[in-house]
């Protein structure tokens, strides 16, 4: 049986190290520029992908999750409304976790800015979180097996604003048969070869929100509490 190195020349290993580089440098992506934060491996909850890049949008800076408390701070922060206060019973009753726990988030929230108490004791947005400027990118990277490539960077539309294939010259070809799935879930497709470090967009990747807000809260908190990740 053929190695993948004995195939292209190269690993997915060495393919990841070189897309490291383009990701890190001050060019960045064609046609998207550079990218405030790059992620390498990092869990989140719905997958693992190769590299989550974080892009921040009008100069807004991203929410300081670094204290966050596990999946209780980005539930609070998805049922939470910058307007409509929501009372500690209300919390209570539309998650998953215990009274005492919501209190202890909520203490931390408070005091970061990003949850604001009201006069009546119930809680809203703060304002940190109603300026959330950032844009989370996913990329996976093959250098074949497009069928598990498209699983992954589905799973990734859970948090990611933008999910992106990277694959060897000549293989864009094999997702031609995935074209509609792909339009569905708006997967874009960039050709990256390792010898060059050349990369070209061969399917735009579409812009969605997050299909939940609590998973993406949650990586932010992630990328946040990893030394702040790989910066340029």
């Amino acid at each position: 049986m053929t190695t993948p190195k004995a195939r292209f020349g190269y690993t997915e290993k060495d393919m990841a190290d070189a897309f490291l580089e383009l990701l890190r440098s001050r060019e960045g992506l064609p046609d998207v520029g550079p990218f405030d934060g790059v992620y390498r491996e990092i869990s989140c909850r719905q997958g693992r992908p190769d590299f989550i890049a974080l892009r921040n949008r009008n100069g807004c800076q991203p929410l300081d999750l670094r204290e966050s408390h596990g999946f209780v701070d980005p539930a609070i922060l998805t049922i939470l409304k910058p307007t409509a206060p929501r009372t500690l019973s209300y919390l209570t009753g539309h998650s998953e976790f215990s009274e005492s726990s919501l209190r202890r988030s909520l203490r931390q929230l408070a005091a970061s800015g990003h949850v604001e108490r009201t006069e009546t004791g119930a809680y809203r947005l703060g304002s940190a979180v109603t300026q959330l400027q950032a844009e989370l990118w996913a990329f996976e990277l093959k250098l074949d097996n497009p069928r598990r490539a498209l699983f992954q960077a589905k799973q990734s539309r859970t948090y990611a604003d933008r999910t992106i294939i990277v694959v060897p010259p000549g293989q864009e070809r094999n997702y031609r048969r995935y074209s509609a799935a792909m339009t569905r879930w708006g997967i874009g497709l960039y050709v990256f070869d390792v010898t060059t470090s050349e990369i070209r967009m061969f399917r735009r990747g579409r812009r969605f929100r997050p299909l939940s807000l609590q998973h993406q809260f949650y990586t932010i908190a992630r990328l946040q509490s990893v030394t702040r990740g790989l910066r340029p």
